[in-house]
């Protein structure tokens, strides 16, 4: 059966956006919150909700993790769907063209809403990052509630109406084996900007060299540097992906002429296929090694060595570097 370009789109799609999920569950050891990571959350709500809040999910393991029926006012709470709803009774004033239901599309399993001690969490952009907070905190114009995010639907007494909902809590309590990543960021901080007693002008200026042995040696580990490399080459590869499909371009119009003159009308198509799997492939191996940099460099390990998060920040500063150079033809 021919593959149509819609269909093909949609397939690509799919695997780009599992791709992306996959960033954030090859770190867990919780199969609760790797579901959690396939619904309806946003991709920057672990990162950002461990730089608030210090939880370290990937320390989180599913026996700390309780469902409930009712939600706990303390600790962080997930609301699952635990059915199929197509529609919910509507909170706005009923006026000539509104009406008494409002369609939301729930399906079993979706994320509802995230609450941090019984107040709904919201997610927003911030000049350098994500920002994450109850409705007052996040200082956002583009600020939206983790999950279904419906009017009327914000509040806890709101949520609990929505039926069959399953909660999942996490404890936040100091003691739990999984907090303390804010603490860990702020000595991990002191230990790379603190300040050093220098007995001498000749130890500081050994001190200095030092340091600046090891920033060369780390120019390419640079989180925030890697992270918009990453997004380019994303982007590069959807707009290679949409070359592809379309094959609108003079350079792939000259192609299709070139391989229907020699090989026949069908023959481009199976190489137009092949080459969007070739493209979602470069993407999935793209976002593999970014999630295993990111999971090394956030590691708490004091044994393992600096030179394994450089190893891997390379690798992917130089897949980078060579998706950027390509072009959609050379897929073909």
């Amino acid at each position: 059966m021919k593959i149509q370009v819609e269909q093909l789109k949609q397939i690509i799609r799919e695997e780009i956006r599992d791709v992306k999920n996959s960033l954030l569950t090859e770190i867990f050891q919780s199969d609760t919150l790797r579901k959690l990571a396939s619904s309806r959350i946003n991709r920057d709500f672990f990162s950002a909700s461990a730089r608030k809040y210090g939880i370290e999910w990937d320390k989180v393991e599913d026996h700390q993790i309780e469902r409930l029926r009712t939600p706990k006012k303390k600790g962080i709470a997930f609301a699952i769907a635990g059915k199929n709803i197509e529609y919910l009774p509507s909170k706005k004033r009923q006026g000539y063209y509104s009406s008494d239901k409002v369609y939301v599309g729930i399906t079993k399993g979706s994320l509802i809403a995230v609450l941090k001690d019984g107040k709904a969490l919201y997610m927003g952009s911030s000049y350098r990052k994500a920002e994450i907070g109850t409705s007052g905190e996040v200082d956002s114009y583009s600020k939206q509630m983790v999950g279904l995010d419906e009017f009327g639907y914000r509040s806890l007494k709101a949520i609990q109406e929505i039926p069959a909902l399953m909660w999942y809590h996490l404890d936040l309590s100091k003691d739990a084996e999984y907090m303390g990543a804010v603490e860990k960021g702020k000595l991990r901080q002191a230990a790379r900007y603190g300040a050093t007693k220098f007995t001498s002008a000749e130890e500081f200026a050994k001190q200095q060299k030092e340091r600046y042995s090891k920033a060369v040696a780390k120019m390419k580990n640079d989180p925030k540097k890697i992270k918009t490399m990453v997004n380019k080459a994303t982007t590069h590869l959807q707009k290679m992906l949409k070359a592809v499909l379309e094959a609108k371009s003079p350079a792939m119009k000259k192609v299709i002429k070139r391989y229907q003159k020699e090989y026949g009308a069908t023959y481009f198509s199976d190489r137009q296929y092949r080459a969007a799997g070739d493209i979602a492939g470069r993407s999935e191996d793209l976002f593999r090694d970014y999630s295993t940099y990111l999971a090394e460099a956030n590691t708490s390990s004091t044994m393992r060595s600096d030179e394994w998060v450089n190893k891997y920040a390379e690798t992917v500063v130089n897949s980078c570097r060579n998706i950027m150079r390509l072009k959609a033809v050379d897929f073909i």
